[in-house]
């Protein structure tokens, strides 16, 4: 079987674009297909824990992410009438707990970081995938504008509506999960000092619930405002709204969170989706990695982080394996599906009690986590921040 050296990322987000730096450090030749015009900023803040930082020290990027980032005190569970705390998740020892440390970040910062550190002839802009078809021992892509390319592997990036997905594989594509989402950045300078602590803190109530935390070294308040809402039919995973439209959504929500959402200069809202899109990652030499093959709702933060893990097993498996590549993507995907299966079932459970906050309601989250997960809500934090891609690409 002709080995695998040349690899053609499908889309340059945050996952495609560390797959294609890994790939590289491995002495890969790897082109990036992007269908947008540039790289233009977009999103707001991302959660980076321990399990994928891991990787970032393994591509030798610590230091820079160490720059962008910001480092919460530790994560908190609060009524959002009462501002009471129910619980809390210290973040001062995860170095040495857990090998690595817990960063918020802007996504463009992040993006910016990890684009840089890749030469811009290999990212091909404006190239929509229509079709990915294999050719004997290579793969062949097309795209919109007529153009075409070849290349031992194929791997799609492409996110929750993946065009390599849905040419490799078929299938009905995302569901809608039954919630939305809205996205706000308040400046801190036109707050009161100290409104908001340094942790990243998850407020639920009637109605839903809100995650905010400091990011850019704690001159914004980053906002996921979340809710239930029967139908989604937009196809944009970002749609421009309104701060009010948003304070609206949440009429519930207390006097200070609400005071903090009042001074968002930015707001965007967007329906979730997830959902296996395939029984299989994988087929000859084409393979799906971050939200194409796995997309995860916003209620562990875990997105980009499990895009980060793929990245790095997948690297690993296709230098371990360089003359064998359809071996190297099965063992890929054998690793990885498991992990990432169980963390979209975890959010899907999460999502369930995200906005109940009585002690009824706790005691209840606990028993449905440990009766359907083995697992109490510590011990799913545990689970996933342990976990080291770096020492165990091969398996456990």
């Amino acid at each position: 079987m002709a080995s695998a050296r040349r690899i053609a990322v499908v889309g340059a987000g945050l996952g495609g674009l560390a797959t294609a730096i890994a790939l590289r450090r491995q002495g890969f030749e790897v082109h990036i297909y992007e269908q947008a015009p540039e790289l233009a900023e977009f999103g707001a803040g991302i959660n980076l824990s321990p399990n994928s930082v891991k990787v970032f020290h393994a591509l030798g990027l610590a230091d820079e992410l160490h720059k962008i980032g910001t480092e919460p005190a530790g994560l908190t569970w609060r009524d959002w009438g009462s501002d009471t705390i129910h619980n809390i998740l210290p973040f001062v020892d995860f170095e040495t707990r857990y090998g690595a440390k817990y960063y918020v970040v802007h996504r463009s910062d992040l993006h910016r970081l990890l684009s840089e550190a890749l030469p811009q002839d290999i990212i091909h802009l404006g190239k929509r995938c229509t079709a990915v078809e294999p050719q004997g021992g290579t793969v062949g892509l097309s795209f919109a504008d007529g153009t075409g390319a070849e290349a031992d592997v194929v791997v799609g990036c492409d996110g929750i509506r993946s065009a390599v997905r849905a040419s490799v594989f078929g299938g009905d594509g995302p569901r809608y999960a039954g919630t939305m989402c809205w996205r706000a950045l308040a400046p801190t300078d036109a707050l009161p000092k100290d409104i908001h602590n340094r942790h990243v803190n998850q407020w639920s109530g009637d109605g839903g619930f809100i995650i905010s935390y400091y990011i850019r070294q704690g001159k914004f308040i980053n906002f996921v405002c979340v809710r239930q809402q029967p139908g989604w039919t937009e196809q944009s995973w970002s749609v421009p709204s309104s701060v009010d439209e948003m304070l609206a959504a949440f009429p519930h929500a207390g006097e200070k969170l609400r005071r903090m959402l009042a001074e968002a200069t930015s707001c965007s809202k967007w329906g979730q989706f997830s959902g296996e899109h395939a029984p299989r990652w994988t087929k000859g030499r084409v393979t799906l990695l971050g939200d194409s093959a796995h997309a995860m709702l916003a209620t562990f933060g875990q997105g980009a982080n499990m895009a980060f893990e793929d990245a790095y097993v997948l690297s690993r498996w296709l230098h371990a394996k360089a003359d064998d590549p359809v071996a190297a993507l099965a063992n890929y995907e054998a690793v990885r599906k498991p992990r990432a299966t169980r963390v979209q079932q975890l959010s899907r459970t999460e999502l369930g009690f995200k906005k109940q906050h009585s002690h009824w309601d706790r005691l209840r989250r606990e028993i449905a986590f440990i009766r359907r997960h083995g697992l109490t809500t510590q011990g799913v934090f545990r689970w996933i921040f342990s976990y080291d891609p770096v020492t165990q690409w091969q398996g456990t």
